[in-house]
C-alpha cells in the first residue's frame, strides 16, 4: 500500500476498497466485513467498486463511490487537497468527516466494548481520518502552496413580487413576507463552491418544509399560531428523515423567525435504530415569530401553497421555490 490522499485529506491509497488492494474475493469479504464491523454501513462483496481514488482527473472517466461536492470545489479552485486551499478547515470539510473525528477509535471502541486490532485500525479507520491528514499536509506547506479560495455566492432565482395583488395592505404585507423569507433562505455571499452546493440542496429542504405545512398543515388549536402534520405526511415530501437532519433544519429556520419544533408521541418506537424518523409516533408544528409576520404569514402561506397547488398541480413546489407568486393575480 502507498499513501494517496483525497481532496478531502482521505488515504485511498491505505482504502480497502482502492483497486490495488481489492484484489481477491478473500479482500473483498474483509472489506465488506470490516466496513460493517467499524463504519456501521454494509456493502455487498459483490457490489464493491475497484476505486481509482479521488485524485484521479474527470476526464479518464474513473471508477469511484460518489464525487462529492467538497471534491468538487477543490478542483474548482486548482488545489492538490484541501489543505493548500487559503479557506481550510472550512465548515464542509470538518461536516464531511464528523464520523471520523479525532476520538473516532475511542468513540469506536466504545461502541465495541472491546479494543481494535492495530491492523484493522490501520485498515477500516484510519485512512479516512481526514482531517488529521490534512492538518498534517498543511503543517508541511510554506506561504507560497497555499492557493486563494474563490468567492462565489448562493442566491436563489426568484420571480419579481408582483405589484398588483387585489388584496389589503395588511395581506398584501403578509405575502411580501412569505417572499422575504423565501429569497432569505440559505441565500449567502462570498462563500465557497462546497459551501454553495450545500446550502442549495439544504435550501430544497427547508422549503420542503414550509411547503409542507402550508399545504398540509393544520391548525393545532382554532384560532391559533400553530400548524401541525403529523410524520407521514412530512416524510412524503422527501424530506431527509435523519432525526438529526430534523433538529439541524429546524435550527436553521429559528434564523428567519420560522419555529418547528419535532413532538413525539410516545417515548420510543418512531426512531428506527439508525436514526431515522419512523412514518407514525410523531409529529411536527410550525408557528412564525412576530417579527416574521406571526399569525397572518402562516395563514398567508397556506393561501399561497393552496392556490399554487390549484393552478400548477405536482409542479406547485417548482414555482414556490421560485417565490413565484402571480398566481395570486390570476
Amino acid at each position: 500500500m502507498k499513501d494517496l490522499f483525497s481532496k478531502c485529506g482521505c488515504n485511498c491509497g491505505r482504502c480497502p476498497s482502492y483497486k490495488e488492494n481489492l484484489q481477491t474475493d478473500e479482500d473483498r469479504q474483509r472489506c465488506s466485513d470490516g466496513w460493517y464491523r467499524y463504519l456501521g454501513f454494509r456493502l455487498s462483496p459483490d457490489k464493491l467498486r475497484l476505486c481509482d481514488g479521488c485524485q484521479t482527473p474527470d476526464d479518464e472517466n474513473p471508477v469511484r463511490y460518489q464525487n462529492c461536492y467538497v471534491r468538487r470545489c477543490a478542483v474548482r479552485n486548482g488545489v492538490e487537497t484541501c489543505a493548500h486551499c487559503s479557506g481550510y478547515p472550512c465548515e464542509d470539510v470538518k461536516n464531511l468527516h464528523v464520523i471520523q473525528r479525532a476520538d473516532a477509535r475511542e468513540r469506536i471502541v466504545a461502541r465495541l466494548g472491546t479494543p481494535i486490532p492495530e491492523e484493522d485500525y490501520l485498515a477500516f479507520i484510519e485512512p479516512y481520518e481526514g482531517i488529521k491528514h490534512l492538518d498534517e499536509i498543511r503543517a508541511s506547506l510554506g506561504p507560497e502552496d497555499i492557493v486563494g479560495m474563490t468567492k462565489v455566492s448562493a442566491r436563489p432565482k426568484l420571480v419579481d413580487f408582483p405589484d398588483d395583488l387585489p388584496f389589503s395592505k395588511e395581506e398584501t404585507s403578509a405575502f411580501e413576507a412569505i417572499y422575504r423569507l423565501l429569497a432569505a433562505v440559505e441565500s449567502v455571499e462570498d462563500i465557497s463552491y462546497a459551501r454553495q452546493a450545500a446550502l442549495k440542496k439544504r435550501r430544497r429542504h427547508l422549503l420542503k418544509i414550509l411547503w409542507a405545512f402550508g399545504r398540509f398543515g393544520k391548525p393545532k388549536e382554532e384560532g391559533g399560531s400553530h400548524l401541525v402534520i403529523d410524520g407521514e405526511t412530512y416524510l412524503a415530501q422527501k424530506i431527509h428523515s435523519s432525526y438529526s437532519r430534523v433538529k439541524n433544519y429546524c435550527k436553521a429556520l429559528v434564523e428567519y423567525g420560522v419555529r418547528c419544533e419535532h413532538v413525539p408521541l410516545t417515548e420510543e418506537g418512531w426512531l428506527t435504530p439508525g436514526g431515522a424518523l419512523r412514518r407514525g409516533g410523531w409529529f411536527m408544528e410550525m408557528s412564525f415569530d412576530d417579527d416574521a409576520g406571526g399569525v397572518s404569514v402562516l395563514e398567508a402561506l397556506r393561501g399561497y401553497t393552496a392556490r399554487l397547488n390549484e393552478e400548477y398541480g405536482e409542479r406547485a413546489f417548482r414555482y414556490f421555490s421560485k417565490a413565484d407568486m402571480r398566481v395570486l393575480i390570476m
